[in-house]
């Protein structure tokens, strides 16, 4: 077959199936398309229905790979491309591989990959999803489903006032996630994480913030991966809400500041204040007259669901002073700590209270 009829009867191809029989009919040799974990993505006039591990190493330095009386040569399709792809033409003395003709049969698969967005590189990945972020409704997010799993976290990166080598910063954020989407808009960064490797990756995520002074913003897990938009958005009003609150860690979940973005919604400041328990405000004026914590001990308690040791660890307390100080409390304003609706009502206040700052 000669080379304009490869290169016609190429772009006719609607499967990579129908593809992988022209090339090995055009370089008259048996070959096989694989991923970097060995799985046979096609084949062509050979039995081989496994590739040895030893073939995909990527630092090897051999080039020829022994099948029975069959000698491989490795190429890889394209180096940029998410998952590599390798293809594997047959060698022999008698029909030696012509690298001229590999060369075009390499482009002519490139060119298909890329006309069915079979294995799509970084830069396309993160394109798409900078589209996604600006026309969600516009955007087809075929390339990406390959990537995510059942559940997704939109995560937000922005410097610290001061902050230096930006640069830096992107490109070991960019090696942490790979093969995950990052867009980059300004200084601030946004990128996709899979639920399930969360845990995993915060430590490093916060390593990298303390180094590079960045702070994260991590969404609650979302399985509609078109809804991203709407998830960064809440991501950046969290990390408005706790810079004004002064709360803000290298590590932040907006899930902390979900209530804070509900209320940054409603516009009537004085409904607000007259829906707060007003209890909060008697027990601050008491810690003003005598110099108590009384304020601070019913929050923490709260928080950690009514719980006395966790509460007298996270206060640095003896269980017997936290017990007094409890006491105290409820001898000052009338609170049932078994009514799941009361302490609800109070921990609504103290976020009220946060948010009004009073």
């Amino acid at each position: 077959m000669n080379t304009e009829d490869f290169l016609l009867k190429s772009i006719q191809c609607s499967t990579l199936d129908e593809l992988t029989d022209l090339v090995a009919a055009y370089l008259d040799q048996p070959l096989i398309l694989t991923d970097q974990s060995g799985r046979i993505i096609s084949n062509s006039h050979t039995t081989l229905i496994q590739i040895p591990s030893d073939w995909l190493t990527p630092a090897a330095n051999v080039s020829l790979y022994r099948h029975g009386q069959l000698e491989f040569i490795r190429n890889i399709i394209n180096p940029l491309a998410l998952n590599t792809w390798y293809l594997f033409t047959s060698h022999t003395k008698r029909h030696p591989v012509v690298h001229d003709k590999v060369q075009l049969a390499i482009r002519a698969i490139n060119s298909f990959i890329d006309r069915y967005a079979l294995n799509p590189n970084q830069s396309e990945v993160n394109s798409l999803f900078s589209q996604l972020l600006t026309q969600p409704a516009q955007t087809d997010t075929t390339l990406l489903q390959p990537l995510l799993g059942d559940k997704m976290v939109c995560v937000t990166a922005t410097p610290e006032a001061g902050a230096t080598n930006q640069t830096a910063f992107i490109q070991q954020l960019r090696d942490l996630i790979a093969p995950m989407p990052l867009a980059e808009d300004h200084q601030r960064l946004t990128f996709l994480l899979n639920a399930d490797d969360l845990s995993q990756l915060q430590p490093q995520l916060k390593q990298l913030g303390t180094f590079f002074h960045h702070y994260f913003f991590i969404s609650e897990a979302y399985g509609d991966v078109s809804k991203t938009a709407e998830f960064r958005n809440i991501c950046e009003q969290a990390a408005q809400i706790a810079q004004r609150l002064g709360t803000l860690t290298v590590v932040n979940a907006t899930q902390k500041y979900n209530i804070y973005v509900i209320l940054s919604q409603v516009d009537n400041a004085s409904l607000l204040k007259n829906t707060m328990c007003s209890q909060l405000l008697f027990l601050k004026k008491y810690d003003r007259q005598h110099h108590g914590e009384l304020f601070k001990t019913l929050f923490e308690f709260l928080e950690n669901d009514c719980k006395i040791s966790v509460t007298a660890d996270q206060l640095h307390l003896h269980r017997n002073s936290l017990t007094k100080r409890l006491q105290k409390i409820q001898d000052l304003i009338e609170i049932n700590f078994d009514d799941p609706d009361k302490t609800f009502g109070l921990r609504l206040s103290y976020r009220l209270f946060n948010f009004l700052q009073l």
